[in-house]
């Protein structure tokens, strides 16, 4: 059981985090501004403030992910980070 874990600066412009690879990925994220006010929000490349799923600082969401779909964020702010934890 393979895993991989990164953390992705996110911006105010809509940002890649993880693209499946195998037949079934779970994917593991959390906003990791810890102490910062910036807010992080998930989905698809289309992705905005306003219709993305806001991530948590405290709790980590769980996503499944087959080949060829991918998870993309968008930050409130400049120094958005999301913490990534993929087990394939």
């Amino acid at each position: 059981m393979p895993t991989s874990s990164t953390a992705v600066a996110v911006g105010t412009t809509v940002t890649e985090l993880f693209q499946g690879g195998q037949p079934t990925d779970l994917v593991y994220l959390q906003d990791g501004d810890y102490d910062g006010d910036s807010l992080v929000y998930v989905g698809g490349s289309d992705v905005t403030v306003d219709t993305g799923i806001k991530l948590s600082k405290i709790n980590v969401t769980v996503f499944q992910l087959y080949n060829f779909d991918a998870l993309h964020a968008i930050s409130d702010s400049e120094t958005g980070e999301v913490r990534v934890l993929s087990v394939s």
